[in-house]
């Protein structure tokens, strides 16, 4: 179980604007809703949902469960400014390993938000005992590649043409990986 006692969590970014870091809770869904729709496109892309429709974010905040999906938000008054969520399986073949998913608002990108967002992560995933990280990227965002690959992350794979947007443009996706540990004395590693 993660302890969530650390939230809420001031950071201060590089051009010295305070946020609070904090997990998804009642009475959010309006906030992480306005973020959402200010998102370019090509970032809705990677949601299953019409992230633009506030019934489905909504819906998010009414089912929220932290074991297999825990997302921090960070919030600069009342706007919601960054979302990273990690996703765990209880059981079965992937409970050691976490999906991350992280957003920045396009006015608060390369100040260290993202940085501070992956850390949180990292952190997390530490306390859930999972060994890898794993985040999918598209491949025209180099700049977020660099970013995750400065903190440790290991580019496996760059899959061309495998993922599209939200009007059907193709686009490469780059797989990274983050490894917490070797596996100790687990058997299976």
């Amino acid at each position: 179980m993660i302890s969530l006692d650390r939230y809420p969590k001031e950071i201060a970014l590089r051009n010295d604007a305070k946020l609070l870091l904090r997990p998804l809770a009642p009475g959010d869904a309006e906030g992480l809703w306005e973020f959402l729709r200010r998102l370019p496109e090509i970032d809705k892309a990677h949601f299953h949902e019409d992230v633009d429709d506030l019934e489905v974010v909504r819906r998010w905040e009414n089912a929220i469960d932290y074991e297999t999906s825990l997302p921090i938000l960070a919030w600069q008054g009342v706007r919601v400014v960054g979302a990273v969520t990690l996703y765990r399986s209880r059981t079965g073949w992937k409970q050691r390993v976490g999906i991350v998913r992280i957003l920045i608002a396009p006015d608060f990108r390369r100040l260290g938000l993202g940085t501070a967002m992956i850390r949180e992560m990292r952190h997390l995933a530490e306390q859930a005992a999972l060994r890898h990280l794993v985040v999918e990227v598209i491949g025209k965002q180099q700049s977020a590649v660099r970013a995750l690959e400065r903190m440790g992350f290991e580019k496996k794979v760059v899959h061309a043409k495998f993922v599209n947007d939200r009007k059907g443009r193709l686009y490469d996706l780059a797989v990274l990986v983050y490894s917490l540990s070797e596996g100790g004395d687990d058997p299976y590693f």
